[in-house]
């Protein structure tokens, strides 16, 4: 599959946030780890959904905590382009047989580096996408 192939399946777009928590001790683990069991997915905060139509492919973006903005990034991190991220997803449940279904919600990566306190404001903001946003009251 190519990514003009994975992109045409795509349905929406939108900012999001990933939260991320590790039961692995000091987030050691290895790719196969984090494949079988999502070891670091805890959840996500999802924007405003817009057509597919929007070019993702070199978008800025500023990760603010508590208003002060801590990252920026481009979309263009994710691989190049996240339509590749997309064709990388596609693959693992291929090899079993499996596909992504019409509805997933697939996380493209990240466009900045993960960092994340307690009792913190986050919120992403993605250039012609909007933002995302949550407090982090673990």
């Amino acid at each position: 599959m190519s990514p003009a192939e994975a992109w045409a399946a795509v349905g929406g777009v939108a900012p999001a946030l990933e939260i991320i928590d590790s039961h692995y001790e000091n987030f050691k683990f290895s790719l196969a780890d984090g494949v079988a069991d999502n070891c670091s997915g805890a959840g996500y905060v999802l924007g405003q959904w817009h057509a597919p139509t929007v070019d993702i492919a070199n978008l800025g973006t500023v990760l603010e905590f508590d208003g002060r903005a801590v990252e920026i990034g481009s979309s263009a991190a994710i691989l190049g382009h996240p339509a590749r991220s997309l064709v990388e997803a596609a693959r693992f449940p291929a090899a079993t047989g499996d596909r992504l279904e019409p509805g997933f919600i697939i996380m493209a990566g990240g466009a900045t580096a993960a960092a994340l306190r307690p009792g913190v404001s986050v919120r992403v903001a993605v250039q012609r996408l909007g933002e995302a946003g949550s407090r982090c009251n673990m």
